[in-house]
């Protein structure tokens, strides 16, 4: 049996998005398949450990018996306590796409996108230069490299000349979660009318800018319309809360923040239109969650949302605002093609489950082990 660490001490509960829920799902999918011949381990912080309490029924894991509140210590950590704990393990997935400068086992890395390096503006700028030397350092130790799409694939190929074979696409499963009742979320965010909706923390990359100053020219048409953004405050949350002033759209705008998943999933299922305008995605989890509930989509034609998206959405350059107003005012006063956008983009989504996330996973962990190098 071989003997497999999972270090997941750089995730902030509720900081870095849909990279969180997507890492767990995979996590919890790993652990359903009970793989006889890979005992996983998990190194976790207290906080993470307290914002997600099934960790705790896995049946190896090790909390670090400090705060990681901090990036410094959360680096320091990894290097001092996680070098120490997983010492004697066969291998280790750092999977918040940096390794630890001090290691004592072999490794895979998860790099979810290269935005760090590709879209400076959206990072500050102590954080872009120790990333800057960290990515090239961690994709050169790890066996193996674990992205999301063949556009990160294509990305870090690229900038790095690594070698193809080291580098592996395994997508990120989608799943159907269970929803609250429509009348209870209709109720709940007083959503009488038709929907447009948004999940996503207020980042710069995130885009919400365009997406309201289409909205703007939607209600025009169509003022019983209402924009609803859920997720975390994010460094735009005070610009976009006085862009919706400045426009006169309090009234037509929920801004819901952080909600529970339940709701986050019945807005999905009562959705007419899920809008994605954003500028930077390694694989664009709303996307493919607002396919996988059967929904239509319109989601920005850049990097790797045609390839997730595919046929099975409307594809808008990020930047345009008519042309979002227009796609949108389209769909919503269309509900056979909404229809036919729903069907394609269900179908589509059923190749990403998590169980093969999770086959594909274990595979990466096998040739890793197997290489017998890095």
């Amino acid at each position: 049996m071989s003997h497999v660490g999972v270090n997941l001490l750089w995730m902030v509960p509720g900081q870095v998005g849909g990279t969180e829920e997507s890492t767990l799902a995979s996590l919890r999918a790993l652990a359903a398949r009970a793989d006889a011949d890979l005992d996983l381990r998990l190194f976790v912080s207290a906080e993470l450990l307290a914002a997600h309490g099934d960790l705790a029924d896995h049946p190896r894991v090790e909390v670090l018996p400090w705060s990681t509140r901090s990036r410094a210590t959360r680096i320091l950590a990894e290097s001092t306590w996680l070098a120490r704990a997983t010492k004697g393990l066969d291998l280790v997935h750092h999977a918040g796409g940096t390794v630890p400068l001090r290691r004592s086992t072999p490794c895979v890395l998860t790099l979810h996108d290269l935005q760090p390096l590709e879209r400076q503006a959206t990072h500050g700028r102590v954080k872009r230069a120790y990333l800057s030397l960290a990515i090239p350092r961690s994709v050169s130790a790890a066996r193996r490299v674990v992205v999301p799409s063949e556009f990160v694939r294509r990305s870090v190929l690229a900038r790095f000349g690594t070698d193809p074979a080291k580098v592996v696409v395994v997508h990120h499963g989608v799943a159907r979660s269970p929803g609250e009742p429509e009348d209870v979320i209709r109720a709940r965010y007083d959503l009488p009318g038709p929907v447009v909706l948004y999940p996503a923390i207020t980042y710069p990359h995130k885009n919400h800018r365009v997406l309201v100053a289409a909205f703007a020219e939607v209600v025009r048409r169509r003022p019983e319309t209402t924009l609803v953004l859920t997720g975390g405050a994010g460094t735009e949350e005070l610009a976009l809360r006085r862009q919706v002033a400045d426009l006169g759209l309090e009234a037509r705008v929920r801004r819901t923040g952080r909600i529970p998943a339940r709701d986050v999933a019945g807005l999905y299922d009562l959705a007419d239109v899920v809008a994605v305008p954003s500028h930077y995605e390694g694989f664009g989890l709303p996307a493919a969650e607002a396919m996988v509930h059967g929904r239509a989509l319109v989601a920005a034609r850049t990097t790797a949302l045609p390839e997730v998206v595919g046929d099975a959405g409307v594809l808008v350059d990020p930047d345009d605002v008519t042309a979002w107003a227009e796609a949108l005012d389209r769909l919503l006063g269309d509900p056979a093609e909404r229809g036919r956008l729903a069907a394609a983009g269900a179908a589509r989504s059923a190749r990403w489950t998590w169980q093969a996330n999770a086959a594909a996973l274990t595979g990466v962990y096998r040739e890793a082990l197997a290489s017998g190098t890095g």
